[in-house]
């Protein structure tokens, strides 16, 4: 399955929090941040920069056992794979529009 998703500083649209992809029934997600958006407000305003968005996973474990946490300040034309297991958040934006491309997959094994 794929699909295009948009996220705004609107209540509900800013971000997507912490959670794993499919509940079992995919093997691992690949998320693609697609172009900022020109068309809808000046460069400024649509900006990566100083707005929030990017990635957050949790794999893995620091050295005092806690989740360890990673983020990731994503631009356009990124690519993040994410293991079906990986916690992971798109980060809350502040301004402008971001889309981004998900793709779900599952593997399977021919005989």
């Amino acid at each position: 399955m794929t699909f295009i998703t948009r996220y705004t500083p609107a209540p509900g649209e800013q971000a997507l929090l912490k959670h794993v992809d499919g509940a079992g029934k995919v093997d691992g997600s690949v998320v693609v941040a697609l172009p900022i958006d020109r068309w809808s407000g000046p460069e400024e305003t649509n900006s990566f920069e100083g707005h929030g968005g990017g990635l957050t996973f949790w794999d893995g474990k620091d050295s005092d056992g806690r989740p360890l946490e990673i983020d990731y300040d994503t631009r356009s034309g990124d690519l993040a794979f994410i293991d079906r297991a990986v916690w992971h958040q798109a980060n809350p934006i502040t301004k402008g529009t971001r889309w981004a491309m998900v793709i779900f997959y599952k593997v399977s094994h021919s005989t």
